[in-house]
């Protein structure tokens, strides 16, 4: 009885060490807040989002892997052919992506999005009431006031950490 006691308890110490190991320290984040205009992102890792009203595309870069995104709140989906992109449109449509890669392209009213992975992309505001977003720094949702106002005109960047010897 002792032995199984000792194996759990030395499994409970080791079990946070190992998941903290697994975390990718490469990832970066991006966070917008009722951001109005074109976000266009290719990355691997995570996304939550919704959008008040617009159209969202989405391509699934890793068709074959178990993950798949999930989208609601849509009217009726458009499937493309080639690319694996499903363009959906309407009013109030939430999603979800986790894991795997993805590709999205937005254009909406309303866009909430918080992104964590790997990757690249183009942000641009509209002149009215851009909206506010911040890139591997802080929660717009949480710190409003420590965020950009989405930019115009648009920018590319990168979603991660910078690579060793930059600052």
């Amino acid at each position: 009885m002792r032995k199984t006691y000792l194996c759990l308890a030395l499994l409970a110490l080791i079990l946070p060490v190992v998941a903290l190991a697994s975390v990718d320290t490469g990832e970066g984040t991006l966070s917008v807040e009722d951001g109005r205009g074109k976000i266009n992102l290719q990355a691997r890792g995570g996304v939550i989002g919704r959008i008040d009203r617009g159209t969202l595309t989405v391509y699934d870069t890793t068709p074959t892997d178990a993950n798949f995104p999930v989208v609601t709140g849509a009217d009726e989906p458009e499937f493309f052919v080639a690319g694996n992109g499903v363009r959906y449109r309407g009013s109030g449509i939430r999603f979800r992506i986790v894991g795997g890669g993805f590709k999205l392209v937005i254009q909406a009213r309303g866009i909430d999005l918080s992104v964590v992975g790997k990757g690249s992309g183009f942000i641009e505001g509209d002149t009215l009431e851009p909206g506010v977003y911040s890139l591997n720094g802080a929660d717009c949702r949480k710190n409003r006031a420590s965020c950009d106002d989405l930019p115009d005109p648009g920018i590319r960047f990168k979603l991660g950490a910078p690579e060793k010897g930059t600052p």
